[in-house]
């Protein structure tokens, strides 16, 4: 079982607002993917840290750095998530 704070772009204060809301492991998050992981949490997080959590937990699950996802890949999935209501 590989621990949250294992993953890129995921600290104490996001590993612990995951397993909060009952994501407690690398393996969960990856299961659930970025949008289902970030509404299980979003309603923590002030608004201007909202999309940055979004593509961090996608880096995480990715295994990269969220500024090395392409930005019209973090465009689309912004606009999927906060634009279509996914969360």
């Amino acid at each position: 079982m590989e621990s949250l704070e294992k993953l890129p772009n995921i600290g104490a204060i996001l590993a612990d607002r995951l397993r909060g809301a009952g994501v407690s492991d690398a393996e969960e998050l990856r299961r659930l993917g970025a949008a289902a992981a970030f509404a299980k949490i979003s309603g923590e997080l002030p608004e201007d840290a909202r999309s940055h959590t979004l593509f961090a937990l996608e880096g995480a699950i990715r295994g990269t750095r969220w500024t090395s996802i392409p930005q019209d890949e973090r465009a689309t999935l912004a606009s999927r998530v906060f634009d279509r209501g996914e969360i």
